[in-house]
């Protein structure tokens, strides 16, 4: 059984029919609101972490608007690392990077210090996996990031 928190950036979207719609998915098992944040348990034989994002997003109707502002997988013994963006464009970009590493393999947990106000060396926390994340990976996305 997988386990997944994720937090949207504007939780008046959330509410006891996600919760409902969530329950009815084959494959999720136990799915509730936490303060301004879902945590779901699911199957990955079942449904995929991909798939099972596109679910939250498309029932909140907001598929086309960047909205994912953190996320854990709730994996153990996890490494590390701050990602600095240099010159955000915008928190449209910053989401769709927390997006990106939701579904890499070996990323566990993401989340930011971005103020809405200062995009000048905005923090990306992760966890990630060394088994799957090499140290080179972690430095392509970092690049990739910074010039997104």
């Amino acid at each position: 059984m997988e386990k997944i928190t994720i937090k949207i950036d504007d939780s008046c979207y959330l509410n006891c029919e996600l919760i409902q719609y969530l329950m009815s998915l084959n494959g999720v098992t136990n799915s509730r609101l936490d303060d301004d944040e879902i945590y779901i348990e699911y199957d990955s034989s079942v449904i995929s972490l991909k798939v099972l994002k596109l679910e939250v997003l498309a029932f909140l109707d907001i598929l086309k608007i960047p909205s994912i502002i953190a996320f854990n997988k709730h994996h153990k013994n996890m490494n590390k690392d701050i990602i600095v963006i240099e010159d955000l464009c915008c928190e449209y970009c910053l989401k769709s990077m927390i997006e990106d590493l939701l579904e890499m393999d070996g990323i566990n947990s993401a989340s930011t210090d971005f103020d809405y106000n200062n995009k000048h060396n905005v923090k990306i926390f992760i966890t990630y996996d060394e088994k799957i994340i090499s140290n080179n990976k972690l430095e392509e996305i970092k690049k990739k990031f910074n010039n997104y």
